[in-house]
């Protein structure tokens, strides 16, 4: 479900859905969303829906320009946390059916000087709000359940933030083990643009909070405004605070607006540190407290009814397939299937059910069964799996009770040295084709029952006579250690360049698994994270010396 949240004149926060085609933002009341404002064209812009499901934003030769993420546009793609600014109204586009994408840190600029007109303002006395803003903070508090993560504390919270500051981008990161380390939980707007391009953030600046225990903005006055400055044209940033420590940052800025913040908008941002810092430590502190207690009976059932619907990868000769599962603390519910059709030919399927209950496990189990039907049925599904993935989408879209689980399928086929394989929504799969080679299997589609008339497409690729195939679920990447550390793509990939990873699927298994023990040093993760690798053909033999 796609849909716009803004505020509107009240400043109370609502939601309008995309439910047309051809969706217009303007101050003409035949808008679908109409805004009053002379800063707003009479039809500002439109969003249309695209046959891929996606949503593509058009200005409409409005007199001030529309611009998404701080950049000008005429026409874009929209991403899921994509903030629109239509005259002098920001609008946050949200689509629950696509995974938010990580962020990372590679926007901070190397300098470590203050960004020239820099306005400190260190909060020592009582803060100053109006009765608006305190509102405003409260609508922040809700009751989250025992097994909220950080991330959606953060996430749900930096919406509203980043609206009533009218931003253009926002994030909350929270410190990691050294005094200048970030580890980002939540972002909006933080996304390159289809050149790769991004305005970056004054590194100083980000840092104030946890390295000078300051909020602050940057500049002064509309002129002191530099956008050749080489980041963000305006900003300001917040500490994130729990029981009178500094555990995090908050931070939202204008990347080339002309206006920039007020100084309320740093009292403001002060007093949400405070409480989104609260929340989230309170959050973590009640899961430690209580999970032992309140979650454990319920999360044996889950653990019972997963195992009870797991089903043991059957030997063959030809593939050496290997797999681990680690318990997480808090959601569990990975499947992996392989069917094997001859010695030559396999198919390989992972569905990520973790963190919907038994509705995740019943449905995961459902996508499999159907699967597996759908290729005893008609064997051409392994090299060409789009009808399959289309049919089952159909039936997913029509479930009373759909959940939103990625699903991995991949067929092997050695005879013809081909790939062929459908990603909705999952991690995407490692092929390592060669000691030191490694290859990410990119192209991601839609997660399943999210769009029924959407048409999957498989990608296709080299199979060489020697290969692993690594799938594992989300919980692996993410898996943070007591630092709040993620795994993350580079660790997982330098653990595969290892040479000798390459002998066998149990050798890659290994490798895996000593990175997890050796990054998390004891700690478990909230996730579950299912492992599965896939080869054929023995090691290479060593080359002479």
């Amino acid at each position: 479900m796609a849909f716009l949240r803004y505020l509107d004149d009240e400043a109370r926060l609502q939601t309008k859905s995309l439910d047309s085609e051809h969706f217009t933002v303007g101050r003409a009341a035949t808008c679908n969303l109409s805004f009053e404002s002379d800063m707003i064209s009479r039809e500002h812009l439109r969003i249309d829906l695209e046959k891929d499901g996606r949503f593509r934003a058009h200005d409409l030769g409005s007199r001030n320009r529309s611009f998404v993420n701080g950049e000008v546009i005429t026409e874009t793609m929209l991403t899921g946390g994509d903030i629109l600014r239509v005259g002098d109204r920001v609008v946050e586009f949200v689509d629950e059916s696509v995974v938010p994408s990580a962020g990372q840190f590679d926007y901070l600029t190397p300098d470590r000087s203050d960004p020239p007109n820099c306005e400190w303002i260190k909060i020592k006395a009582p803060l100053s709000l109006t009765l608006a803003q305190v509102e405003q903070l409260a609508q922040l508090v809700t009751d989250p359940p025992l097994t909220v993560r950080a991330e959606d504390i953060a996430g749900a919270a930096l919406s509203q933030i980043v609206l009533h500051l009218q931003a253009d981008r926002g994030l909350i990161a929270l410190r990691g083990d050294k005094k200048s380390d970030l580890r980002l939980v939540a972002h909006r707007a933080f996304v390159r643009s289809a050149t790769g391009s991004i305005t970056p953030v004054s590194q100083s600046f980000a840092l104030a909070p946890q390295l000078q225990g300051v909020a602050g903005r940057y500049p002064q006055t509309a002129g002191q405004i530099d956008t050749k400055l080489g980041y963000a044209a305006a900003a300001v940033v917040a500490p994130l605070t729990y029981r009178g420590d500094v555990i995090g940052v908050l931070y939202a800025d204008r990347p080339a607006s002309k206006r920039p913040f007020p100084p309320a908008a740093v009292q403001m941002a002060a007093a949400a540190g405070a409480h989104i810092g609260s929340m989230l430590g309170e959050a973590a502190r009640k899961l430690v407290r209580t999970a032992p207690r309140e979650g454990l009976a319920w999360m044996n059932t889950i653990r019972k009814v997963h195992t009870a619907l797991s089903s043991k990868l059957p030997p063959s000769d030809t593939f050496d397939v290997t797999q681990r599962f680690l318990g997480g603390r808090v959601r569990c519910g990975d499947f992996a299937d392989i069917i094997h059709l001859d010695e030559q030919r396999c198919a390989v399927v992972v569905v990520d059910g973790g963190g919907h209950g038994m509705t995740g496990l019943a449905q995961a189990h459902a996508i499999r069964a159907a699967i597996r039907a759908a290729v005893a049925v008609s064997d051409d599904a392994l090299a060409d799996p789009a009808a399959m993935f289309n049919a089952i989408n159909q039936m997913v879209a029509a479930a009373g009770a759909r959940q939103i689980l990625p699903v991995l399928f991949a067929g092997l086929d050695t005879a013809a040295g081909k790939l062929s394989y459908v990603n909705a929504g999952m991690t995407p799969p490692l092929l390592m084709v060669a000691p030191g080679r490694l290859v990410t299997l990119e192209q991601s589609s839609l997660v399943l029952g999210v769009d029924p008339d959407y048409l999957y497409e498989p990608v296709r690729a080299e199979l060489p006579e020697r290969f692993r195939l690594v799938c594992a679920t989300d919980g692996l990447l993410e898996a943070t250690n007591a630092g709040g550390e993620a795994i993350g793509e580079q660790r997982l990939h330098e653990a595969l360049l290892d040479r000798d990873a390459f002998s066998s699927s149990a050798a890659v298994l290994a490798k895996i698994s000593q990175l997890w023990t050796s990054h998390l040093a004891g700690s478990q993760p909230d996730d579950d994270v299912l492992i599965l690798v896939v080869g054929a053909g023995g090691a290479p033999p060593e080359s002479p010396a």
